[in-house]
């Protein structure tokens, strides 16, 4: 049976609740370019993209300011990407590469395009991560997050298989390790309980040694003959177990055939995949891990029945397609479920679209991209923000991932406690009231002493009428927040900060066309507009009700 598909309105707060959790954060200019298209052409438009995205570039000195002292192999102001770090393990090359991608990684995400490549690729990252503590190494971090991108709306056997091969994951999980003289379960029972088919899903032990015995063989080439090279996956073939593998009844009691020979890993490696997508069980894990992502953590039984049943069948029915994932995200984006009242403003904001939507919704400004070390500066600030708020991106705690999408029966509301709440609301602050400034000592001319803050006037004038107090408070209602408040709340703002405690809207409205008119204004209350508006969003940024969406 088919999931149902919405046909209700699809109007502003239905827009809104749709680019709010396919996007980090819903902007005005966001909200305008959507609005007056069709639920599907929406979400049609938010699975068209490619990975399009450009290498992060070298934008870091040594301790002295010399560009020529860190990393001589890589230009200044060129990517990094494309060349091995010589000597191989030089901690200070690594940790500044490190930084180098963290950096990049962000200016992604507050920079994304208006699709969904940029959550896919946290939704995966959180389904098959890895921790830079482990892999620490800014070529494998790199080369893993370009193969979430590039398969993040695709075929799910495709990503896995490349997944599985992938030297960050090979080096993270062992499977550099597994050879038949001494096979090593890491990784295959990561896959069987994390990856594909979920704990307690029917599978054995035995299962877990035979499908290690399968991935036997593979491992990592980081230099030859001496000389650092790329990390690349081969296969050994004298490492590989070729003995047959037998699985149990879940898995219809499969043998997989042993192998000989160059290709035995690959011929091995696509019948244990082959096994796994067969199983019905596959299909339904992987529909939920997307629905706890996407719309909430708890499942409920009529959610199950109703929602991940179909959305299962879809995914085997589409098994071979190219745009399974994709698929798949457009039934469960377009469903009555989806739009649901008990779905809207049931979540609790992880960390990345708490700040990274701020970011983008106040307009934080970013340095023009030729200005590499600038970028560098402001990509490792909202980094570090984020990690504060409770996310650092490339330590997830374990190979789960983080427990708000897999820790019955808190889920999502794990991101907030008393000792997190504090620092969200601070990151809120900080997202608004913060300037980032860079030193000026730089290679570049350009970068130096320069300060990147965000215009809060310019953002409030792309609202209807902003100098209407009614209509600004509103507007930012609209925009902040999923539920709407009482108006005995939005006079009490409105009289406390716009009005400065006085009764009449002329106050706001003079104020702030006069401030318009001219910034260098000698009108002492039109000056303080940009901090009265700074002081009414901050106390409006301090509401639970920014923590849900």
């Amino acid at each position: 049976m088919p999931i149902t598909p919405y046909t209700g309105p699809f109007g502003r707060p239905e827009l809104q609740h749709l680019l709010r959790r396919t996007l980090f954060g819903c902007t005005v200019a966001d909200r305008t370019h959507f609005e007056g298209m069709s639920l599907q052409a929406v979400v049609d438009a938010l699975l068209d993209f490619t990975n399009d995205t450009t290498p992060p570039l070298r934008a870091y000195a040594d301790e002295n300011g010399d560009p020529n002292g860190m990393d001589p192999a890589v230009p200044f102001g060129q990517t990094w990407v494309h060349t091995p770090i010589t000597p191989l393990n030089d901690t200070d090359i690594i940790e500044q590469r490190i930084r180098s991608f963290g950096a990049w990684w962000m200016g992604l995400m507050t920079g994304q395009q208006r699709d969904l490549r940029e959550k896919l690729t946290l939704f995966w990252h959180n389904h098959l991560p890895t921790q830079v503590a482990v892999v620490y190494q800014s070529e494998m971090q790199y080369g893993m997050n370009q193969l979430l991108r590039t398969h993040c709306k695709g075929n799910f056997r495709q990503l896995i298989h490349d997944v599985t091969v992938e030297p960050a994951m090979l080096f993270y999980l062992n499977g550099y390790l597994n050879i038949a003289a001494a096979p090593d379960e890491n990784y295959a029972r990561e896959l069987f309980e994390l990856f594909t088919l979920g704990q307690g899903s029917g599978y054995t032990e035995a299962d877990v040694q035979a499908a290690a015995r399968v991935l036997t063989g593979w491992t990592i080439m980081i230099e030859n003959g001496g000389t650092p090279v790329l990390p690349q996956a081969i296969f050994f073939p004298p490492n590989h177990t070729a003995t047959d593998k037998q699985f149990s009844a879940f898995f219809n009691n499969t043998v997989i055939q042993g192998q000989t020979g160059t290709n035995a890993g690959e011929t091995e490696l696509n019948a244990l995949l082959d096994m796994i997508l067969a199983n019905p069980e596959c299909a339904r894990f992987i529909c939920r891990e997307l629905y706890r992502f996407f719309v909430h953590g708890e499942i409920s039984a009529e959610a199950e029945a109703d929602v991940i049943g179909p959305l299962a069948e879809l995914f085997r029915a589409n098994v071979d397609a190219p745009d399974q994932i994709a698929i798949v995200l457009r039934a469960l984006l377009t469903s009555d479920h989806f739009f649901s009242a008990a779905i809207r403003g049931c979540m609790v904001k992880n960390p990345a679209d708490l700040v990274v939507g701020d970011l983008r919704l106040f307009g934080f400004p970013a340095p023009d991209p030729a200005l590499v070390e600038a970028r560098l500066q402001v990509g490792l600030e909202h980094y570090w923000l984020t990690a504060y708020a409770g996310m650092n991106l490339m330590a997830p705690p374990n190979v789960a991932g983080w427990p708000a999408y897999y820790m019955y029966p808190s889920y999502d509301e794990l991101w907030m406690d008393t000792g997190t709440y504090p620092q969200r609301n601070n990151s809120l602050l900080a997202v608004i009231y913060a300037t980032i400034a860079t030193p000026a000592d730089t290679v570049q001319p350009g970068s130096a002493n320069l300060t990147f803050r965000v215009d809060i006037v310019a953002f409030v004038q792309q609202f209807s009428a902003p100098a209407d107090p009614n209509a600004l408070i509103q507007d930012l209602v609209d925009l902040l927040y999923v539920n709407p408040i009482s108006a005995a709340v939005k006079q009490q703002l409105k009289r406390q900060y716009l009005l400065f405690g006085q009764l009449s809207d002329v106050y706001w409205t003079e104020a702030y066309q006069a401030y318009i008119a001219d910034p260098n204004t000698t009108n002492m209350t039109a000056r303080l507009v940009p901090d009265i508006l700074r002081w009414l969003i901050g106390d409006m940024q301090k509401a639970a009700e920014r923590h849900i969406f």
